[in-house]
């Protein structure tokens, strides 16, 4: 088996194609990873491969030795035979196992903590997915103002001045008056019960309420979906999964802290 086909590569291939190469087999193969012996030979396998085809200088000489042209048909068969006991001779000669190149450790680090960041991924994107839905499910019902309270939102985002108001059916924020018992339209979200907007009749325009749906508070649920979808996509590399998986802790942290504050 020739380097190339160690890699999986053809013989034209590219240093940043036998780069990527190598990175993703050194994962799948790596003994921490597995325990498998054929897995463990074809890690030594790469390892080499990538020693020799990494180097420009030693790939141009690998190439050159493996393209040397074949004897001609009326070489004397002493010299057929004496090539074939060569190749033998090399074939049974014991290759000694090439230093693991320096990527090799943190390989194997990028594999075991994206082992251990995809639960927690995982119950993002079910998080993330189920915000979405009870977003997307919400709708209006008609209800009666039963008690208010004016608050003023300096630990919130939006910094603004509203109104708590109690209906039978849940509270909502506003930045309007409204007097007891007045009939409004709400729409809510069915899972939570969060209000998104409030009118006072189907033919007046909605009043926006203040709730992890709307203004800036958005980012946290949206990164949330983004990072975990981008920790588990599989077409990116290591550092990158890495990376989204590193963001998804903070949106994680900064929704469930959205979810607890809307508790009633």
């Amino acid at each position: 088996m020739t380097h190339y086909e160690a890699l999986e590569l053809p013989e034209n291939a590219s240093a940043a194609d036998i780069r990527h190469a190598y990175r993703r087999l050194v994962l799948l193969t790596h003994p921490d990873r597995t325990p498998d012996p054929a897995a463990h030979a074809r890690y030594l396998a790469v390892n080499t491969a990538y020693e020799v085809l990494s180097a420009p200088g030693r790939r141009a000489q690998y190439d050159g030795e493996l393209h040397q042209p074949t004897a001609s048909s009326s070489a004397a068969p002493a010299s057929g035979r004496a090539r074939d006991a060569a190749r033998r001779a090399r074939r049974t000669r014991p290759t000694p196992r090439p230093p693991a190149p320096a990527a090799a450790p943190y390989a194997a680090e990028y594999a075991r903590a994206l082992r251990l960041a995809r639960p927690l991924l995982l119950v993002s994107l079910v998080l993330g997915l189920g915000v979405m839905a009870d977003l997307a499910l919400a709708t209006e019902h008609p209800e009666a103002v039963v008690d208010a309270q004016y608050l003023f939102h300096s630990r919130r985002y939006d910094a603004s001045n509203s109104t708590s108001y109690w209906t039978q059916q849940g509270v909502f924020s506003v930045d309007a008056e409204m007097p007891i018992g007045t009939q409004v339209l709400v729409r809510r979200t069915p899972m939570r019960g969060t209000a998104l907007s409030v009118r006072f009749s189907a033919a007046e325009p909605s009043i926006g309420c203040s709730s992890m749906y709307s203004g800036p508070r958005v980012i946290f649920w949206v990164g949330l979906l983004i990072s975990a979808l981008a920790g588990l996509a599989p077409m990116l590399s290591a550092d990158q999964r890495l990376v989204a998986s590193m963001a998804n802790v903070v949106f994680l942290a900064a929704t469930l802290l959205q979810l607890f504050q809307a508790l009633p």
